[in-house]
């Protein structure tokens, strides 16, 4: 919520939950971090560790889009 000292302005919507995944640079490159597990996502049974950025990203977008399909069903 944004209120301005003085004003009528006032915006109350409330901004959207962090997504589960974040893409993050680790020690040797980049990964895929879970919020959830609080460590590196998993896919399968491997973790999205030592990434390139591109490969994060794909891998993040992937991992959306499945959570968001298991919320729909």
């Amino acid at each position: 919520m944004i209120k301005h000292a003085g004003s009528h302005m006032e915006e109350c919507d409330k901004a959207s939950p962090p997504s589960r995944f974040l893409v993050r640079q680790g020690c040797k490159g980049w990964m895929v971090y879970d919020r959830q597990r609080k460590g590196p996502a998993m896919i399968g049974t491997s973790l999205a560790v030592d990434l390139t950025k591109e490969q994060a990203n794909r891998i993040e977008r992937m991992l959306m889009a499945e959570q968001e399909g298991k919320r729909s069903s």
